[in-house]
């Protein structure tokens, strides 16, 4: 999916037959960089940030290569990690999400 045309949302993969794809709001940066494993540069963070946010912006992956000094191809492969990853955090906060509601009773429930 081309994130350049998501109006500013995320696709990210559910694990969810019914909806497979759902649109959410771009991480804020602490998060963000969380996701990366540790060990990578603050520099190659940095760049991932800002090669996300030109594509959530609408910027071709040309443009942002181009920008960068680097191959449109290049940027693909980082909007595909960068889906990937956020696409696996998304799915356990869902995933615990669910979790949590399943646990919780009604107040009217007298079992």
């Amino acid at each position: 999916m081309n994130i350049a045309l998501t109006n500013g949302k995320i696709p990210i993969q559910t694990g969810d037959e019914r909806h497979p794809i759902m649109l959410v709001d771009p991480p804020e940066r602490g998060l963000f960089d969380s996701l990366f494993y540790r060990g990578v540069p603050a520099a190659r963070k940095d760049v991932y940030w800002r090669v996300l946010h030109a594509r959530l912006d609408g910027k071709t992956m040309r443009e942002v290569g181009e920008a960068h000094g680097i191959s449109r191809e290049r940027v693909r492969q980082m909007e595909a990690k960068m889906l990937r990853m956020l696409s696996v955090h998304y799915q356990s906060v869902l995933a615990l999400e669910i979790d949590s509601l399943e646990t919780v009773r009604p107040l009217h429930d007298n079992r």
